[in-house]
């Protein structure tokens, strides 16, 4: 049973968002530039930038290479808010990037028809795999190019701070009246009589309601929401987990001197195939205070990432409705022995340079996030009527960041029952069939955590 919403631990809103990585973010900030008469809450497990979230990292792409065109557009709109947009534009480098293709993949291909077709002007341009090796005064001089025919660079593509523009949008949304809430969500109470989600509980009692809740909680969803249409009795077909599932993938990043974060800032952004991403140096400040004046000084940092595409699932037993569903794993710095050393094996084909004398990576993550089968996104009002408050903002597949400038202006359209037009609308919905290839296709899981695991 429900607390009542003149309950001391109930707190209602107009729209309860839960999840503040990139799409329960960016829907705030829109929400609070379009709807500001309405109580928006946002409740997270922690302050923002959540360091559990997807989002949360030094670096992610910023780039309009897709061979889906519709995303193509949508990155392109993002990218005007990353070049325009003062409070987005000092978190974006445009580097450029550089992505060498595998001999039996023409996804290159496919990316540059795209640019050729839309009408804007084509920021990208072949170069040799030789080139590859001896630009950017040869930083990717040891790079192996075996497997690989040709190449190309985009001028146009770059990075942004990931977690820094995160921080920057919350706060603009906190700032213009949205509401603020940490707690961790641990189950969704429904409200069968009046055919609607009730609300939220969090671990320490409290009870969030909402007119209309968007959940945004990424790799966590399909595990959050096991019970409750275990107790609804919501059909197989309409399970969460038949539209996303949590999936990890590796991350190592470097922590960099002055001299050599000086020596690889030269590099673009590099796609290496389907294998993975090395990211040029991004500089990190941390506060400290001196001994002698007690004034805050700050240390500058400096980090070099690789990531590894061969991403898996973890599937467990949810011990209330024993369902087998992938969730994410309790600690995301526990990476085993095994991804290690596969990890130390691509970015050795990447930029050996950088192990030289048996060096390892500093820090090591693992990053996870929700995936679909076809890696769209999934914007939509869950298609269960006895849930008819209840959205969705999810699915971001390893390749959502970069549009957090500009996705929540559509997940508010969803909330507000209007149309994101045929194709958007489309791509977004919950689905029962699947059809066609996906938008990021490289990152579905074909593996098990627990197998990689194994000493």
């Amino acid at each position: 049973m429900e607390p009542a919403n003149d309950s001391p631990t109930s707190q209602h809103s107009d729209i309860l968002i839960v999840g503040s990585g990139v799409f329960g973010t960016s829907t705030a900030y829109h929400l609070s530039q379009s709807h500001a008469s309405l109580r928006v809450t946002v409740l997270d497990r922690a302050p923002a930038p959540s360091p559990w979230a997807a989002s949360s990292d030094i670096n992610k792409i910023v780039r309009a290479d897709y061979s889906v065109p519709f995303y193509m557009d949508l990155a392109y709109e993002a990218m005007q808010y990353w070049t325009d947009s003062p409070l987005m534009s000092r978190f974006f480098h445009q580097t450029g990037w550089v992505a060498l293709d595998e001999k039996d993949s023409d996804l290159s291909t496919r990316i540059r028809k795209n640019f050729r077709e839309s009408g804007r002007a084509d920021a990208s341009a072949d170069i040799t795999l030789d080139e590859v090796k001896t630009r950017w005064d040869g930083v990717l001089a040891g790079i192996d190019t075996t497997g690989y025919d040709k190449a190309y660079t985009n001028s146009s593509a770059g990075w942004a701070d990931a977690s820094s523009a995160v921080e920057a949008m919350m706060a603009g949304a906190v700032q213009a009246g949205v509401h603020y809430e940490v707690g961790e969500a641990v189950e969704l109470v429904a409200d069968v009589d009046r055919r609607r989600l009730s609300g939220v509980r969090t671990a320490d009692g409290r009870f969030f309601t909402g007119d209309r809740i968007l959940l945004a909680t990424g790799a966590w969803t399909p595990w959050l929401m096991s019970p409750l249409e275990k107790a609804l009795h919501i059909p197989e077909e309409d399970s969460i987990h038949r539209q996303i599932q949590a999936a990890g993938v590796c991350v190592a990043a470097f922590q960099l001197s002055e001299a050599e974060a000086e020596h690889y800032s030269c590099m673009p952004v590099l796609i290496y195939g389907s294998k993975g991403e090395v990211m040029p140096p991004t500089a990190a400040t941390t506060t400290t205070t001196a001994n002698d004046d007690d004034k805050a000084q700050g240390e500058r940092f400096f980090f070099f990432k690789f990531t590894n595409s061969n991403t898996f699932l973890n599937t467990t037993l949810h011990p209330d409705t024993g369902q087998l569903i992938s969730v994410p794993a309790p600690d995301q710095r526990a990476v085993p022995s095994a991804l290690r050393s596969e990890s130390i094996d691509v970015i050795r084909r990447r930029v050996p340079a950088i192990l030289h004398n048996g060096r390892v990576p500093d820090d090591w993550r693992i990053c996870w996030d929700a995936v679909s089968p076809d890696q769209n996104q999934l914007i939509t009002r869950h298609p269960v009527s006895t849930l008819s408050n209840l959205f969705l903002a999810t699915a971001g597949s390893f390749h959502s960041w970069k549009f957090l400038p500009n996705i929540g202006r559509y997940v508010v359209n969803v909330l507000d029952g209007k149309s994101n037009g045929p194709i958007k609308d489309e791509a977004w919905a919950w689905k029962r069939t699947w059809a066609g290839r996906g938008a990021h296709e490289k990152v579905l899981p074909k593996r098990e955590f627990a197998d990689i695991s194994k000493p």
